[in-house]
């Protein structure tokens, strides 16, 4: 099952570094309410290397990374931007005075390989191996993950330090089925597989797919799942996200609409999100969640973003630096707030 976004309007008003694409939208209650700016917090080049790469060094390819404070949801959500256009949604921005001048520099903890085979396959054989290196932003006190394409991945890191020499432990795999916006039967929907990590460094989950996607998720807890014995996962509901390009004013029929699917992980006791580009996001789930979800709810547009990220080396923004338009949504069936950009990259937080 699919469902329709409901959907408001917004003008353009120009914001440093970032442009928020509405003035008001309407709330859950029907009430207007006005926008605040979207904040620019910071930036990192990361580098990442390749799986055969031994050390880095300064022909190691890295990635432009942008930070910015959204205050339109209430919990002051810190979002991270590569180049790439992949995103990561953290706490721990609320008390920042932003823009943060000097900021410091991130802190590198250690290098990952993690190979991720494709849906259906069993042997490890010609599995993709994705690197990532992971860094520590000492501004927000949250966990970073860069991979050697650019994507990204970022958590809360408080109350845990970190330490290296920790070999990830791979946990379980998942097969995601996910649709094409706009469709309600399975029949044609795309698959993709995902492997699931325990990362001894940092006492996080590393969800990674076989696109080469990975999410973030801080696990206060051992998981208990022997190795393998992980069970399959339960299909919540699905979702249609439209979604403007960055030049894009406003809705129209040919606005691109994203399939999403929700799932409940239950070996792991989180939510996978999953685009149709094979974007992932996971998010912890309540104590019990029905799968499917009993009489679900249509998602609920709140506002939407263009965001600029700087290429690696790009020192300052200009008019050639690369826009990405964005929108925000609420899950009300499971209180999370999902953003998802023109690229169908998505990045969730639950709602506190």
């Amino acid at each position: 099952m699919s469902y329709h976004v409901r959907l408001g309007l917004r003008t353009v008003p120009f914001v440093i570094f970032a442009t928020l694409f509405a003035l008001c939208v309407p709330s859950i209650r029907g009430q207007e309410k006005k926008l605040k700016q979207l904040e620019w917090s910071h930036a990192f080049d990361l580098a990442c290397r390749k799986n055969d790469e031994k050390d880095i060094t300064k022909d190691t390819k890295r990635w432009g990374v942008e930070a910015f404070r959204d205050n339109n949801t209430g919990v002051g959500i810190g979002l991270y931007v590569s180049e790439t256009g992949c995103m990561g949604l953290t706490p721990n921005f609320a008390a920042l005075k932003l823009p943060l001048d000097p900021s410091k520099p991130p802190a590198w903890l250690t290098g990952l390989d993690m190979p991720a085979r494709k849906a259906g396959v069993n042997l490890w054989k010609g599995a993709r191996i994705h690197s990532m290196e992971v860094f520590r932003d000492p501004n927000a006190d949250n966990w970073l993950y860069i991979t050697d394409a650019g994507n990204i991945g970022a958590c809360s890191g408080k109350g845990q330090p970190g330490r290296a020499g920790n070999n990830p432990k791979w946990i379980h795999s998942v097969d995601l089925s996910v649709r094409k916006g706009g469709v309600k039967e399975w029949k044609d929907a795309a698959k993709f597989g995902v492997e699931v990590y325990k990362d001894g460094n940092t006492n996080n989950l590393v969800y990674v797919s076989e696109t080469g996607a990975v999410a973030i998720i801080q696990e206060e807890t051992e998981v208990k799942v022997p190795e393998g014995k992980g069970k399959a996962p339960e299909w919540l509901h699905g979702l249609d996200l439209s979604c403007r390009k960055f030049d894009e004013k406003s809705f129209t029929k040919d606005t691109r609409k994203f399939g999403v699917e929700v799932y409940n992980d239950v070996s792991t006791g989180h939510l996978v999100f999953i685009s149709e580009t094979g974007s992932i996001a996971v998010t912890p789930a309540a104590a019990k969640v029905d799968a499917p979800t009993p009489k679900a709810k249509e998602p609920l547009w709140t506002h939407g973003l263009n965001v600029k990220a700087r290429k690696f080396g790009e020192k300052d923004f200009s008019d050639k630096t690369r826009v990405f338009g964005a929108e925000v949504f609420l899950d009300e069936n499971i209180s999370v707030t999902i953003y998802i950009n023109e690229l169908g990259n998505i990045a969730v937080l639950a709602a506190k």
